[in-house]
């Protein structure tokens, strides 16, 4: 799944459920300016001028911990439903294995944010 299926299809979400929506960028310090390709770089904004369009307020933050900063995303700004895309079936086994997902996980249960999962 690309990222903007996944923007459009939270946008549709949105508007059916006539809620505010948010698309969160978490910087890690591997993807600085100095470091991420230009191509890359050009898909990103891309993908936030799409988001934009159909209604999303972007948040842009850099940080070293993911699940962290998206939790304390979700409890600033009381939210109640996160929305990530299904990666491809390999790298969803290796993500299932990582510290970041599971402790995200553990979290969002802890808040009752409800987890979608965009196929």
């Amino acid at each position: 799944m690309t990222a903007k299926n996944v923007i459009r299809k939270t946008a549709r979400l949105a508007s059916y459920y006539n809620s505010q929506w948010f698309l969160l960028y978490v910087q890690v310090p591997r993807e600085s300016a100095d470091r991420i390709a230009l191509n890359k770089q050009r898909h990103l904004i891309n993908n936030f001028r799409l988001a934009t369009e159909l209604g999303a307020e972007i948040i842009k933050i850099q940080s070293k911990n993911i699940a962290m900063t998206i939790m304390e995303q979700c409890e600033e700004r009381n939210i109640t439903t996160m929305c990530i895309g299904k990666p491809h079936l390999d790298i969803w086994r290796i993500i299932l294995a990582t510290d970041t997902f599971n402790s995200l996980l553990k979290r969002l249960s802890k808040q009752n944010v409800d987890l979608v999962i965009l196929s």
